[in-house]
């Protein structure tokens, strides 16, 4: 498989291979040293020695041993871990459990103590669940103390609402509890922030980086989903594009094929023929109906990720829709507490100007 890849035209300079889905730690550590060696060697054959590669390992964190310390150290220059955990175990221990029903909270932070005790530095992802937003104080505190452990900290929402499109008053009941989430993470780091090893979110910087500067391309809604800007690759060579963890079951019978968004199969097709097919240029097509849509009706697009495309198909059956509960509370709310809390540190008296920030962050986005 990375033969093709690494000859395809559509490579450039570099490329992320990520380890995901599932948990990739029940295979030895053997198997990543010897499936690192290999990509290291076919990329130095088919693109010469300038091209960079960069690993990463995506894990709940419950099988980190001492010998996986060992082996993170080893590529610690080329391999990044990320370990998956939602904060306090009372709030950990309700969605993630074993196939026995056990809790696991106390697995996975066994591991980060582990991770902590080798100084090796991991990334941390926590999925925010409803009943954790009215503890965000609870929330930060669990992985600020591990700041100085924790090389890049994320955190995401469920990705999909569990009310329908038509409950306009549960989307708002949800926002306002979203919203008052992040003023609150932001306050904390506001109080922290001439703190040494005190926690840095990544979902804020992000923000600031393309609210604040001319140069967002990379990270608009048209390139987020750009084909072959990522590939997804199943163990039996199944493949996708668009967005990261697309499966076959995802809107499976959209294409009438019965396959998804899946575009091929990598051990069977060279990623030219793929890239050639009929499906990828029609999802291509669907894609751009969604976003011209919301590029012409909605004024957060330009702070847009996307990713709510196919969300639009399941909700309203139509690419040529707007706003979806998902976007009004992943994006709207988002962006104004945000906002709001840069415009109310910029209009402090004497305050400390963050990030080479105006007296006033003008916008077009009201927090209506």
């Amino acid at each position: 498989m990375f033969s093709k890849i690494l000859q395809s035209r559509y490579t450039g300079t570099k490329l992320d291979i990520s380890w995901h889905s599932g948990e990739p730690l029940v295979l030895q550590p053997s198997y990543y040293e010897e499936a690192i060696d290999i990509i290291t060697e076919l990329a130095l054959k088919h693109c010469g020695p300038e091209f960079s590669l960069q690993f990463d390992i995506q894990t709940n964190g419950t099988l980190i041993n001492q010998k996986w310390c060992d082996f993170f150290k080893k590529f610690e220059d080329i391999l990044s871990v990320g370990i998956s955990c939602d904060g306090p175990a009372s709030y950990h221990d309700n969605y993630r459990r074993d196939w026995a029903g056990n809790a696991t909270h106390w697995k996975t932070q066994k591991g980060m103590d582990l991770m902590q005790s080798n100084g090796i530095k991991f990334d941390a992802l926590a999925v925010v669940s409803p009943d954790m937003l009215d503890k965000p104080d609870e929330f930060y505190e669990f992985f600020n103390a591990y700041a100085k452990d924790i090389r890049e900290f994320h955190f995401n929402l469920l990705d999909e609402c569990v009310f329908p499109a038509d409950d306009v008053e549960s989307s708002y009941v949800y926002g306002k509890k979203y919203y008052r989430f992040l003023k609150s993470l932001l306050r904390r780091i506001n109080c922290a922030n001439n703190l040494p090893n005190s926690l840095e979110i990544r979902n804020f910087s992000a923000f600031y980086d393309r609210a604040l500067t001319n140069d967002n391309d990379q990270h608009n809604a048209w390139n987020m989903s750009r084909p072959f800007k990522s590939l997804t690759i199943e163990v039996n060579g199944d493949l996708s594009t668009f967005y990261a963890g697309v499966t076959i079951d995802e809107c499976k019978d959209l294409y009438g094929d019965g396959q998804g968004l899946l575009i091929g199969n990598l051990l069977k097709q060279d990623i030219e023929e793929i890239a050639a097919s009929e499906k990828i240029v029609k999802i291509a097509d669907d894609f751009a109906v969604s976003h011209r849509a919301c590029e012409q009706s909605c004024e957060y697009f330009s702070l847009c990720y996307g990713g709510y495309n196919l969300i639009k198909q399941k909700r309203y059956s139509t690419f040529d829709a707007t706003e979806t509960p998902e976007c009004y509370i992943h994006v709207k709310t988002f962006v104004n507490a945000l906002l709001d809390d840069l415009n109310e540190h910029a209009s402090k008296p004497n305050a400390h100007q963050p990030l080479g920030l105006p007296t006033r962050l003008t916008t077009s986005i009201s927090s209506t």
